[in-house]
């Protein structure tokens, strides 16, 4: 019996000595002094008690080489493995997994693109890039002792500006999704023609102006000569998307209220970028710059200087995807008498070949490492995408056309945004981003701006909407469109301008910028409250940012109801859903019903014509049928309506019926059998991780757990599912700013994890419930604020 007293006692003792231990085991020392030669003078490292770095320096090379410090110190194994992802080298880390990845990258070739900016950069920018890695691996070589804990087995080499220069390419490419729908376009063609592919193609709208909305005449394949269409019997390219990586979608909110339209007089500018930031510590990395010319505060983002979105002591900035196309897709004859050459008219050319070895983790073989050849050919336009299952499933030959390669400079765009002291230096700036986003920038003096930003081809030949033939040799690019003729709204009369990744299109726009938007429902609420208020207060910006209205239920749901009213079996489900407020309350069943309808009633509209592979793509490519199916439901003589598989001719409340049938089979089965007790945050939920262990029972004791999610795709607090994998939560705000340019003290905002991703550290988590909860932190902007605030500081000394 004493022995097993011991036992127990011993036992509790290790469990004590462990959980006090554990803090120590990935730990480093935010305080003291570290020598840097490559520093002219020392900089201070102040945190404050959320670990927020503060780096005071003397100029703008020694902050941005703090700043390279800091992130090795809180990010280093986040960042290596960005480099990793930008190199196409994941598949040397986790294996197999990592191959459809590395194979993107390679065929697109990133690193010689990385190499090729790199060469172009002018001297300010390259000693800007060089400082941040010069920070990096000052860490690397002062503080290799305390790396985080996965590193210390085998700590990462020194960073290269090529490589630092490679992941900011990688960047560009990660907003850049149009080519997706390019290749859901052509699979619909194949599958259907091009008269019968259009009447369900993607619709995008100018929620500005209703008169505006874009419908599907304007997006019509536009073509250089025809294609034969391939009958369903013929050909099913359903499987075209298979192997690619799902499509993100990624977006945001954002937007600005005026002078004359804030409570403090000036501008207030929010921002909430929407990604997939379930893994821990988040992707938004918090942190101040401060130098006798700049203060800077903000969030960056790993392997990158500068701030991402923030404020300065002359401008704040918010972002969203903007979704410019900057990648056509081409449909590559083949010479039917040299197969390795393709013909451009009569005139038949040799690809271009170039061979990549992708190294791949593999504990089989005798050094750990296995190596797969991949072999990509390329014509004058591109790498040929459909050789390595990046368009597995066509008949055709497509090569792809990535404007970023042709249009880039000297400039990058980072550096100069920092430093702009207004409106006007900011847009000069953005004038240089590479990147497919919308910005909004507000200035002290007051004066507001939203612009497109991106290398967009201007076309000539073609819209982007599907592949285009190649018949000749001319270009169907006319170099880009210049900056200047952006979309861009500067200081409109209403006071406020925002974006929510809708099409901001004119209809009298000029150029061929994009065919593919996001849903106007996000943007119809911001627009819907920036007319019912007034004056507007931090505290609104917050409450908009957490809104869970859904503008797509109000217009969808009472005829679901109506429908569903008819039938005893369903009545129960129409009677909550016409009596729902359309707030998408985690607490409530109407939001459940209403997703799990929609789901069904979409696929009902569409399976019968596309089957069950296309039908998948098409509805996992969310934004590309959300309009359409709104279009085709609110006509209700449309032959989408008609089940083609039956003799009956289907009505819309047929398959609304047909729907709440599937619903109930669903749902019932989860949940019980009474929907008044239902709730959309049982089934609708989301689950912050450990930085290497995933899975929900994981997350409840070394991650951030799981947490029931209001909102959804389509409402401002944004929480989306992918239509494969309902309901967990896979894309919401990864971080929340509001920013006024009245308060000289703070920034209020928060991520959903932390400052750090050391394991066991509290700094990895303790934004989590405050973000969960929709109450802000506080960054602070001010010296006073900064110093009253302060838990620790480092110098860094030359």
């Amino acid at each position: 019996m004493k022995i097993l007293i011991y036992s127990l006692l011993a036992l509790l003792l290790l469990l004590v000595g462990a959980w006090f231990y554990t803090p120590y085991l990935d730990r480093y020392e935010p305080s003291g002094q570290v020598d840097i030669a490559e520093l002219s003078a020392p900089v201070r490292i102040v945190r404050d008690d959320k670990g927020i770095p503060y780096v005071f320096a003397e100029n703008l090379d020694d902050v941005v080489l703090g700043q390279g410090f800091v992130m090795a110190q809180d990010r280093l194994f986040q960042i290596h493995m960005m480099r990793l992802l930008a190199q196409g080298r994941l598949s040397e880390l986790i294996g197999e997994a990592g191959l459809p990845m590395d194979t993107l990258v390679r065929v697109l070739n990133i690193p010689a693109i990385g190499r090729k900016q790199t060469a172009l950069l002018s001297s300010e920018e390259r000693r800007y890039y060089q400082r941040y890695i010069d920070g990096v691996n000052a860490y690397l070589r002062e503080r290799g002792d305390e790396l985080t804990l996965p590193l210390r087995s085998k700590p990462p080499p020194p960073w290269t500006l090529d490589e630092l220069i490679t992941s900011q390419v990688f960047n560009y490419w990660g907003s850049t999704v149009n080519w997706r729908e390019e290749l859901l376009s052509q699979a619909l063609i194949d599958h259907l023609g091009v008269d019968v592919a259009s009447q369900i193609s993607q619709i995008t709208i100018n929620a500005d102006d209703e008169h505006r909305a874009r419908s599907e005449s304007n997006y019509s394949y536009q073509r250089s000569s025809p294609v034969s269409p391939r009958l369903p019997e013929q050909h099913d390219s359903s499987d075209l998307l298979d192997p690619l990586p799902a499509p993100d979608h990624q977006g945001s909110n954002t937007w600005i209220t005026g002078s004359a339209k804030s409570v403090g007089g000036m501008p207030i500018v929010a921002s909430d970028p929407h990604i997939d930031a379930r893994r821990l510590p988040g992707f938004w990395y918090p942190i101040g710059l401060i130098t006798p010319e700049l203060r800077a505060v903000g969030a960056g983002v790993g392997g990158s200087p500068g701030i991402g979105i923030g404020r300065t002591d002359d401008i704040a900035w918010g972002i969203t995807n903007g979704y410019g196309d900057m990648v056509d897709l081409y449909i590559e004859k083949i010479d039917p008498h040299n197969p390795d050459n393709y013909l451009e008219g009569k005139i038949s050319i040799p690809f271009t070949v170039r061979e990549e070895i992708i190294r791949i983790k593999d504990s089989d073989s005798p050094d750990g490492f296995r190596q797969q050849l991949l072999t990509v050919r390329a014509t004058g336009r591109g790498p040929i995408i459909t050789d390595h299952k990046l368009g597995q499933g066509s008949s055709h030959t497509l090569s792809m056309r990535w404007a970023a390669p042709e249009f880039m400079g000297p400039r990058m765009s980072a550096r100069d945004l920092l430093l702009a002291k207004n409106v006007d230096q900011a847009l000069t700036a953005l004038g240089h981003a590479a990147m497919p986003l919308t910005y909004v920038v507000a200035d002290m003096a007051g004066n507001i701006a939203r612009t497109g930003t991106g290398f967009i081809p201007r076309r000539v030949r073609g819209d982007g909407a599907a592949p285009l033939p190649v018949v000749d040799s001319s270009d169907s690019w006319d170099g880009r469109i210049p900056s200047t003729e952006m979309p861009q709204v500067l200081n409109p009369e209403q006071h406020w301008l925002g974006s929510a990744n809708h099409r901001i299109l004119a209809e009298d726009y000029p150029h061929h910028y994009s065919t593919f938007f996001a849903h106007s429902w996000r943007y119809r609420r911001i627009r819907e409250q920036m007319h019912n208020i007034d004056q507007w207060a931090t505290a609104d910006h917050w409450q908009l940012q957490l809104d869970t209205k859904n503008m797509f239920a109000e217009r969808l749901a009472p005829i679901m109801a109506q429908a569903l009213l008819q039938y005893e079996e369903t009545q129960q489900l129409g009677e909550l859903l016409s009596q729902w407020n359309y707030i998408d309350d985690a607490t409530r069943p109407e939001p459940l019903i209403f997703q799990s309808m929609l789901r069904h009633y979409a696929k009902a509209v569409v399976i019968d014509e596309l089957g069950e592979g296309l039908s998948k793509q098409y509805l996992n490519d969310y934004y590309y049928w959300h309009e359409r199916i709104t279009k085709i439901t609110m006509d209700e003589n449309s032959s989408w309506l008609d089940d083609i598989t039956t003799e009956k001719k289907e009505t819309r409340d047929d398959l609304f019926v047909r729907a709440g049938h599937s619903a109930l089979t669903e749902l019932v089965a989860l949940y019980g059998d009474n929907p008044e007790r239902w709730s959309w945050g049982e089934a609708h939920t989301i689950t912050f991780s450990h930085p290497l262990i995933s899975g929900k029972l994981a997350a409840n004791w070394l991650g951030g757990g799981t947490y029931p999610a209001h909102g959804s795709g389509e409402t401002l607090n944004r929480a989306a599912y992918k239509y494969g994998q309902p309901y967990e939560t896979t894309f919401f705000a990864s971080m929340r700013m509001v920013m006024d340019l009245a308060d000289s003290e703070k920034i209020e905002a928060h991520i959903p994890g932390g400052v750090s991703e050391r394991l066991f550290d509290p700094h990895m988590t303790n934004m989590l419930p405050n973000w969960v909860s929709g109450k802000p932190d506080y960054w602070w902007f001010s010296d006073e604020a900064i110093e009253a605030h302060a838990v620790s500081e480092m110098v860094l000394t030359p």
